[in-house]
């Protein structure tokens, strides 16, 4: 049977043997192994494989000595070295851990039994001092306030958002720029997008189940606090009045600590209105699903693709969005 390994296969090498002397062919050497042991105890192939071994010249009957380190190399002790120091710094290379623990099957050790892999860390824009940190930890435990349980109904009312400029050509992601190249293969060439580029700035709002606000800024316009009122902000009132069962006052917004969030025109309005902001860590990008979510997949979904007009590049741009929430 293929794959299975029998007891008295070394009898059954050392028929296959003395039949290939007598120059029997693999076909009469297999069946009459069939009449004898079963048809269940050899394939044809390796009946094959073995008989072509004995035509070259091979003698024995054994298997061949595998090469390799043995299985202690990957025993206890070193899988605990091996924990151990990649417990201590993620940033160890596998020349390294191999260096100190005094093994070279540490690859091994990582995929196979430890079941690690290295990923790159995600790119934030400013490292956290301690004291943004303490802010971080408590901003969450305000939220964890605020939402002790998970509520269907008020997790629908969260309203997030923020801004990305969209441009007219998305160069392809550098992950699917790679390719299996031989030896000599020529190394593909992509253009890279320059600055003079054209652009459109999106502002984007949405909640859990929908999409709230996409509005395209209008060329030569900049994202100011009063724009934000009045353009962004009474766009998703107006939205929110179709939602009688939860209209504008019982949203809860959250977006990042840009200037035009936090201006004081925006302040007085959303106070007038009672609108709930949710409160947002500064330098804290992981935080905001727009971020950390939406934008890499929309950036992605437009990437290798070209538009020439503004209408063009709103429609797929929505298309898009709408596919995701």
């Amino acid at each position: 049977m293929v794959g299975k390994r029998v007891e008295n296969i070394e009898e059954i090498r050392a028929y296959i043997k003395v039949r290939t002397t007598l120059n029997n062919s693999v076909k009469q050497i297999f069946t009459e192994l069939g009449e004898v042991y079963g048809s269940d105890k050899v394939s044809y192939e390796t009946v094959r494989r073995w008989r072509q071994k004995f035509l070259t010249g091979t003698e024995s009957i054994k298997d061949a000595a595998k090469s390799g380190l043995p299985v202690t190399v990957s025993g206890k002790t070193n899988v605990s070295k091996v924990k151990e120091i990649i417990e201590s710094d993620g940033r160890y290379t596998i020349r390294d851990i191999a260096k100190a623990v005094g093994i070279s099957r540490v690859h091994f050790i990582l995929k196979r039994i430890l079941k690690v892999r290295k990923i790159s860390a995600r790119w934030i824009p400013h490292t956290l001092t301690d004291d943004q940190k303490k802010v971080r930890i408590q901003t969450a435990k305000r939220l964890l306030k605020m939402f002790p349980n998970f509520n269907q109904r008020q997790f629908a009312n969260i309203v997030t958002g923020d801004e990305t400029g969209v441009h007219y050509f998305e160069p392809v992601r550098k992950v699917g720029n790679k390719l299996w190249l031989t030896k000599h293969g020529r190394r593909p060439v992509v253009a890279k997008r320059t600055m003079s580029i054209k652009n459109v700035l999106y502002c984007i709002f949405l909640s859990c189940d929908v999409l709230a606000v996409q509005i395209p800024v209008p060329k030569g316009k900049r994202v100011t606090g009063r724009y934000y009122r009045d353009v962004v902000l009474k766009k998703l009132k107006k939205y929110q009045k179709r939602r009688p069962v939860s209209g504008f006052r019982h949203v809860r917004l959250l977006y990042d600590n840009a200037p035009s969030h936090t201006s004081e025109l925006v302040k007085q309005f959303l106070k007038s209105e009672k609108v709930t902001v949710l409160p947002h860590p500064p330098y804290s990008p992981d935080l905001a699903p727009c971020d950390f979510f939406l934008f890499p997949k929309l950036k992605k979904f437009l990437s290798g693709r070209r538009y020439k007009s503004r209408q063009a590049l709103g429609s797929v741009v929505s298309q898009c969005l709408r596919g995701y929430t």
